[in-house]
């Protein structure tokens, strides 16, 4: 792993506010942008971006697998992709984590999707069995009918 002075600098900044603090027995300040040396401050920022962007992303998987759940169509690898991308944003590889992220949404919208679909071709096939059942029935009435009238016009003796 390669350490720049500055990223060490950083590391002794934390490490020495967070003993002195606890030796104070007090909660240290947050580390602002304007306390890291200029040449760590861009790549700190690309970091938070990058966190950020994970964020948003999870929440939108979230919410995608939750409105799944809701209609009965979470499939299991939803969960388990977001779990990953959840490790490696604690590892700090927040690419890999929103793209994770990104690729639960869409199983968790495609899972939606799916359960919609099959809902919708059910209720189809429902009505088109609907209506071959009243169209038998229309036709043996029918037939019936036809029947009946063949035997009253027949002369009986």
């Amino acid at each position: 792993m390669h350490c720049s002075r500055h990223t060490l600098f950083l590391a002794f900044i934390v490490l020495t506010s967070v003993t002195a603090a606890a030796v104070a027995g007090t909660v240290p300040a947050p580390i602002s942008v304007t306390d890291i040396p200029p040449s760590n401050a861009a790549e700190l920022h690309a970091h938070s971006r990058a966190e950020m962007t994970f964020r948003q992303a999870a929440q939108r998987a979230d919410a995608a697998m939750k409105k799944a759940r809701a209609e009965g169509g979470q499939w299991r690898e939803v969960a388990d992709l977001l779990m990953q991308s959840s490790v490696a944003s604690r590892s700090g590889d927040f690419q890999a984590a929103t793209r994770m992220a990104n690729q639960a949404r869409l199983m968790a919208e495609e899972s939606y999707d799916a359960v919609i679909a099959a809902r919708k071709a059910a209720a189809e096939r429902a009505a088109a069995a609907k209506k071959a059942a009243e169209e038998r029935a229309a036709a043996a009435a029918k037939a019936a009918a036809e029947k009946r009238a063949a035997s009253a016009a027949v002369p009986t003796k």
